[in-house]
C-alpha cells in the first residue's frame, strides 16, 4: 500500500507526479490524500470538484489501475486506486465525511474517509485537515477524536470510534502539529543537523506515545495510532517556489504538519516514510509512506464465502 499526502495551498499539482507517487515498485493500492488541491479553501467551498486531479493520478499510474472510490469535502480529498490484480477481492466500498470547521458544520476542516474490504479484511483510510496554529493542539486532538467517533461509517455505538470497526486503519493528512520551540532555535538545530532536538518538541509524537502521566482527555485517541520514525526535515512552511522556510514577518516555526499514521497493528509494516523536497509549488512538502499490509484472501470467491468455515491464511499487499 502506498499512502501520499500533500497540502497544495490552492495550487494544481505539478504535471510530473513521479517524484511523489512512485510506481517502482508497483503497489497494489495507492491512497492519495490532498488538502487545498486545485483551488483555495474559500474557492473550494463554492466549487470543490477534483476530477481533473483524479484523472491526472490515474494517467500517472497507468492503465493497470482503477479508481476504487474517492471522497471530497470542500478542499479535503481522498482517492483510493487499486491494481487490477486485486480488484476482484475488493468489495463493500463506502465513504463518508466529518466536518470540524465552523460550528462543526463547515467543511474547511475535518476528515474524509473511504472504507472497504479486501477479501475478509476490512480497511479504512482517513485524510484530514485539522485546525491550524501553534496553540491549537488541544483542538486538533478533539477534532481527531470527533472524526473517528462521529463517522457515518461507524455502526457499533459502543465502540470508541470507527477505527475499532475496521481491521486495518490509516489516518493521514495535514494534521497541523507544530514544534514547540522558538524559530531561531529550530533554525539552528536544522542547520547543525540536530533533527532530534526538533522532534523532541513535536506536539504529536508525545501524544502518540502517551508519554508521562497524561490524562486521557489530553491524549484523546492519538495513542491508538503509531507513526514510522521521521528522518526528513519539517514539511511546513516554505516560501513560494523555494526550499527556504518562512521568511515573512510571521516567521512561522518549521514543523511536521503533514503526517501518515496507522492504527497499532502487527500486520501493518511501514517500509519507508519520507517527503519530497524537490517539489516547491506549495508552502508544504508532499509526504509518502509505503506499507506491507496483511489481508485474508483464503480461497476467496466473494462475499458469500463469509458464511463458510474455511481455514485462515494471509496475503501481503504492497
Amino acid at each position: 500500500v502506498f499512502c501520499g499526502v500533500w497540502n497544495l495551498h490552492g495550487k494544481r499539482a505539478p504535471s510530473d507526479l513521479a517524484p511523489w507517487l512512485e510506481t517502482t515498485p508497483t503497489h497494489h493500492i495507492y491512497v492519495i490524500g490532498t488538502c487545498e488541491c486545485e483551488r483555495s479553501i474559500e474557492k473550494s467551498m463554492i466549487w470543490s470538484d477534483k476530477s481533473r486531479f483524479e484523472g491526472q493520478v490515474l494517467n500517472h499510474l497507468g492503465g493497470e489501475f482503477r479508481l476504487v472510490a474517492s471522497r471530497n469535502m470542500s478542499a479535503i480529498h481522498v482517492m483510493v486506486v487499486a491494481h487490477r490484480s486485486v480488484l476482484s477481492f475488493i468489495w463493500n466500498v463506502d465513504s463518508a465525511q466529518v466536518a470540524t470547521g465552523i460550528g462543526n458544520f463547515i467543511g474547511n476542516k475535518g476528515g474524509v474517509q473511504v472504507g472497504f474490504c479486501v477479501g475478509r479484511t476490512s480497511v479504512l483510510f482517513v485524510n484530514a485537515h485539522l485546525a491550524a496554529h501553534q496553540s491549537k493542539m488541544g483542538e486538533r486532538t478533539k477534532d481527531h477524536a470527533r472524526i473517528l467517533e462521529e463517522s457515518p461509517l461507524r455502526k457499533d455505538k459502543s465502540s470508541t470510534g470507527v477505527h475499532n470497526e475496521y481491521d486495518r486503519v490509516f489516518f493521514m493528512g495535514d494534521l497541523n502539529a507544530r514544534v514547540n520551540a522558538q524559530r531561531d532555535e529550530v533554525d539552528e538545530w536544522l542547520t547543525t543537523g540536530k533533527l532530534g532536538e526538533c522532534l523532541q518538541r513535536d506536539q504529536l509524537l508525545c501524544l502518540l506515545r502517551a508519554e508521562g502521566a497524561r490524562a486521557v482527555a489530553e491524549c484523546g485517541l492519538w495513542p491508538d495510532f503509531e507513526e514510522a520514525e521521521i528522518k526528513f526535515r519539517p514539511t511546513y512552511k516554505f516560501d513560494s517556489r523555494s526550499n527556504v522556510y518562512d521568511s515573512s514577518k510571521k516567521k512561522r516555526v518549521p514543523s511536521w504538519t503533514d503526517r501518515i499514521l496507522w492504527k497499532r497493528d502487527a500486520k501493518i509494516r511501514c517500509m519507508s516514510y519520507g517527503s519530497v523536497a524537490s517539489l516547491t509549488c506549495s508552502d508544504h512538502k508532499p509526504v509518502f509512506a509505503q506499507f506491507e499490509v496483511e489481508v485474508d484472501l483464503t480461497d476467496w470467491q466473494g462475499p458469500e464465502d463469509l458464511a463458510g468455515d474455511k481455514k485462515s491464511s494471509v496475503c501481503s499487499m504492497q
